[in-house]
């Protein structure tokens, strides 16, 4: 998945390549002939880095170069300056930090100049501003994603041999301590996955959208824009939650039903998912059964953003039978759950453990091409 934003990306570039040829006047055939060979390195990439470690250093030279090469050939496409923001990507996880955004300060620099002598001033300063913008914002991205799987594995690592410690030597205070500390590192690192990453997510979003639109319709591009400042407090208030200066969740609002309706609003809002809610009876759940039933809709809905191929799904929370019940339905792609990936994912393990520290029994079922239903409900005592 983590290659998937730079290949749609690419697949972008292309698309609005063949309508600038029809629409504006044609691109040199050598400019399609740099835009395949960029599309084959990036292809190959993942394959020839397998058996060579040291392929990505020479990978990210040949493919800063054909972007140069197309600027310096073709300044007034401005568009190709798109290509840009997949490499961003991949240099911030193939090197330290430090070197990935030099990187991507000296690749905006070399591009700068191309521009100007191509583009009216405005143009050029406008183009160059929203590469550097766009360029560290991908940078950013890579580096956050890369960072929380370190620190996943660290804590998912430390976690079990803690717990293991502790079985051992349950009668020691210190020990207690210590798993409990990891167990707070390993909580936060959930909900940090469970919410502040679908928020990026749509931030990187909206800045792909502003970008496609600031040439053709800069009112669009405002939209856009404000909708990422929106996203962008949001995220900070995700954080402070994070760090205990603001609540996190609470039933104070309306309860389980009331804070899964604000949720699928949010949703439709933010990421045009269309979420139909139907609840039936009342009961007074605990605050954390109501807090881990909450996430569980919460990764239910990001993953029919992020996979299932669809805008539309179902959730339905039934409270007035004996066994209170919670599924969360897409008609989307589906998934293989005996042979696919996704089955084992990060987010529906979170799914699973969130079950079960509160009793309730968790169950997946999808096909391909049939869509995928969560349930989890009371286990019966």
């Amino acid at each position: 998945m983590r290659y998937l934003a730079t290949y749609l990306i690419y697949i972008a570039t292309i698309a609005r390549a063949i309508g600038w040829n029809t629409e504006t006047f044609p691109i040199p055939i050598h400019i399609w002939f740099l835009l395949g060979v960029f599309g084959v390195v990036l292809v190959s990439q993942q394959t020839i880095t397998k058996r060579f470690p040291r392929y990505p250093q020479f990978y990210l030279l040949i493919q800063s170069g054909v972007v140069i090469a197309m600027l310096y050939t073709a300044p007034t496409i401005d568009f190709l300056l798109l290509l840009f923001l997949p490499l961003s990507f991949q240099i911030v996880q193939f090197f330290p930090s430090w070197i990935g955004f030099t990187w991507i300060g000296i690749c905006v620099l070399a591009a700068s100049g191309m521009l100007l002598l191509g583009l009216e001033w405005q143009a050029g300063l406008t183009m160059i501003l929203t590469a550097v913008g766009t360029g560290y914002l991908m940078g950013s991205f890579a580096y956050l994603i890369s960072r929380t799987e370190h620190r996943r594995l660290d804590n998912q690592h430390m976690f079990g041999n803690l717990q293991q410690a502790y079985r051992q030597l349950k009668n020691s205070a210190a020990q207690a301590e210590e798993l409990a500390a990891v167990t707070e590192r390993y909580r936060l690192v959930r909900e940090l996955h469970d919410s502040l990453t679908q928020t990026i997510f749509s931030m990187n979003l909206a800045v792909h959208s502003a970008q496609f639109s600031i040439a053709d319709d800069p009112h669009q591009s405002k939209e856009h824009l404000v909708r990422l400042q929106t996203l962008t407090r949001n995220a900070a208030s995700e954080i402070q939650a994070l760090i205990g200066q603001t609540p996190l969740w609470s039933l104070a609002d309306g309860g389980l039903a009331a804070a899964i309706r604000q949720l699928v609003e949010e949703k439709q809002a933010q990421d045009g998912l269309y979420i139909t809610f139907e609840t039936t009876g009342k009961r007074d759940l605990s605050e954390s059964v109501a807090l881990n039933l909450y996430r569980i809709t919460q990764e239910a809905l990001n993953n029919i953003i992020r996979h299932a191929g669809v805008r539309q799904g179902s959730i339905r929370l039934l409270l007035d039978s004996p066994i209170a019940t919670l599924e969360i339905i897409d008609n989307g792609c589906g998934f293989d759950l005996a042979g696919s990936r996704d089955a084992s994912g990060y987010g529906l393990a979170v799914m699973t453990e969130r079950a079960a520290e509160i009793g309730w029994e968790f169950e997946i079922k999808s096909q391909i091409n049939q869509g995928t239903q969560i349930r989890v409900q009371e286990k019966i005592s």
